[in-house]
């Protein structure tokens, strides 16, 4: 028998009084009524032929109705909490046949499986009649160590020895989400035949919703986006796109999470790989490779985008989001993060400021920093791959300065000439030393009396905590991050490669003995409060993909 052919029946059985979640089939779960996600799923799927609702509520005909099912009044005597699904399956499937129509199987989908997706429905119906099977139960691995009491109490283990979980045997619980038989095993008395068959299902998609933590877990599944990452990180691109990029991935963990990146970068990708999220790599069109993924979300931190590439990924329906972007394609994407510097032609989908930073976890629960009198540490780093050498310059420097402060240098992934850095540290003594790929910068921003950096992430970091710092731009670019000035707390010399030796000996002479001058700074970062940055950005992203999603489903 054939799909074509075969006569496919799914019942849905939707009482109305729902003690546990009142209202529960019905109840609003992500924007939509519960049963409506098991009628859709019925709806698309491809072997069913005919829904019906068994109900006995008036609210649940109603929605039922909406959603393009068939409600059978379920009579009084069948609704109570005692009475088991065969009886009430079977009266559906009579009422069906009264009107004429004959199926070959008869499926009972329960309305408190929203995860169910339309191709395990076919999976099921295919199963039962490839097979010869009388009847198909879908089924989750429930294997855990588990105990019963005696009848006097006692604790008794259900487990012959104790092994970890994965070296239990399959304990297989039914999850209501698909049960389908054959129209001739389906009495009043069951729906099960003598030949059974079981389709594993992945624990979200057979979660069935009997209590409110279900529900908790169900309603995040169901907002759960596939969200791409755009982003390379290499010696010469620097490291902060992708660090950057694995901020909000660690925020974003309900989500299906990728990262596209270009195969002749592999710096970046051994980091993202190394932080155990996936990579797809590529040559060539990138949008060939995020297309692959289908993606609801794309969030680009590749800097200034071209205008036809942002018009490919928005012309197949996906959200786009740019970091730092200041090409044309800015002008296209659904939503444009600048937290560094102001966008040259503000529009309304584009936000900037230092409320828009995504700082690290670290830095949330690190403590701030109280200024002491004297300065006996400063802490160089000049980000992941400090292309201009800064950090050369700023320890050339420090060692002509008198006093017996330490300093500490750390280089960052994608820094070049790190021997010959190393040597120089060698020769300059005890007090200087370098270290390379911390995971404890909060730690080690606190700990300085100084630091130096340039105009990029890091300014950010040293204003969570309140260090005084002084900043040596990168390139031109930098010098249009409006965050590092005096107003929050910086002393900014300007671009790096421009500043002379005896300036910056000078800033830092005044700097270091300036001690109302640093507290000043301190009390200045602090007022501009940053912390709050990541979990504004995600929650930015996520509502306004919300809006955009809602505005297309209604156009």
């Amino acid at each position: 028998m054939t799909d074509e052919t075969l006569k496919v029946l799914a019942v849905v059985p939707a009482r109305g009084g729902s003690k546990g979640i009142p209202r529960k089939n019905v109840r609003l779960m992500a924007g939509k009524p519960l049963i409506a996600y098991v009628l859709t799923a019925l709806q698309q799927a491809e072997t069913v032929g005919r829904v019906v609702v068994s109900t006995d509520d008036e609210e649940i005909r109603a929605v039922a109705l909406r959603y393009g099912a068939q409600v059978i009044a379920r009579p009084a005597e069948l609704a109570g909490d005692a009475v088991t699904l065969d009886p009430v399956v079977a009266h559906a499937v009579e009422q069906v046949e009264a009107g004429g129509w004959q199926p070959d199987v008869v499926l009972t989908v329960q309305p408190t499986s929203p995860l169910l997706r339309p191709e395990t429905i076919d999976r099921a119906v295919r199963l039962l009649v490839e097979s010869g099977a009388e009847t198909v139960i879908s089924v989750v691995n429930d294997a855990h160590l588990a105990w019963t009491t005696d009848d006097k109490g006692r604790a008794v283990p259900l487990y012959e020895r104790r092994v970890n979980r994965q070296q239990l045997p399959p304990r297989l619980k039914e999850t209501g989400g698909v049960f389908a038989s054959r129209r001739d095993v389906v009495t009043p008395a069951g729906r099960i035949g003598r030949d059974v068959r079981l389709l594993e299902l992945d624990p979200i998609e057979g979660l069935d919703i009997d209590g409110i933590a279900d529900w908790w877990v169900a309603e995040k599944a169901l907002n759960r986006r596939r969200i791409v990452f755009r982003v390379d990180g290499s010696r010469e691109l620097g490291m902060g796109h992708v660090y950057r990029a694995l901020t909000l991935a660690g925020h974003l963990l309900d989500h299906e999470l990728l990262f596209v990146m270009r195969a002749d970068l592999p710096m970046g990708v051994e980091l993202v790989r190394a932080s155990h999220y996936p990579v797809q790599t590529f040559t060539g069109d990138p949008v060939a490779a995020l297309a692959a993924a289908r993606p609801h979300i794309v969030i680009n931190d590749i800097l200034d985008t071209d205008l036809d590439y942002v018009r490919a990924l928005r012309d197949r329906g996906w959200f786009v989001v740019n970091f730092e972007d200041l090409g044309p394609g800015n002008h296209a994407a659904n939503l444009v993060v600048n937290a560094l510097y102001n966008p040259r032609y503000p529009e309304p989908h584009m936000v900037w400021g230092p409320q828009y930073v995504d700082l690290r976890d670290e830095f949330y629960s690190a403590p701030v920093k109280s200024v002491e009198p004297d300065v006996r540490r400063v802490l160089v780093t000049f980000g992941g791959a400090d292309p201009a050498n800064l950090t050369e310059k700023a320890l050339r420097v420090l060692a002509s300065l008198p006093g017996d402060f330490e300093v500490q240098v750390i280089l960052g992934l994608a820094y070049g000439p790190r021997e010959a850095l190393r040597e120089q540290v060698a020769r300059l003594g005890p007090r200087f030393e370098v270290r390379e790929q911390v995971r404890d910068m909060s730690r080690r921003i606190h700990a300085a009396d100084l630091v130096i950096t340039s105009a990029g992430r890091t300014v950010y970091e040293v204003a969570a905590i309140g260090t005084p710092c002084v900043v040596l731009c990168q390139n031109a670019r930098e010098l249009r991050h409006l965050f590092a000035l005096a107003e929050n707390g910086f002393v900014n010399l300007g671009l790096g490669t421009e500043v002379s030796d005896a300036v910056l000996r000078d800033t830092l002479l005044r700097v270091i003995d300036d001690y109302p001058g640093r507290q000043l700074m301190n009390r200045r970062m602090l007022a501009a409060d940053v912390r709050s940055g990541t979990a504004r950005v995600v929650r930015l992203i996520l509502d306004s993909y919300q809006t955009f999603e809602s505005e297309r489903e209604r156009s």
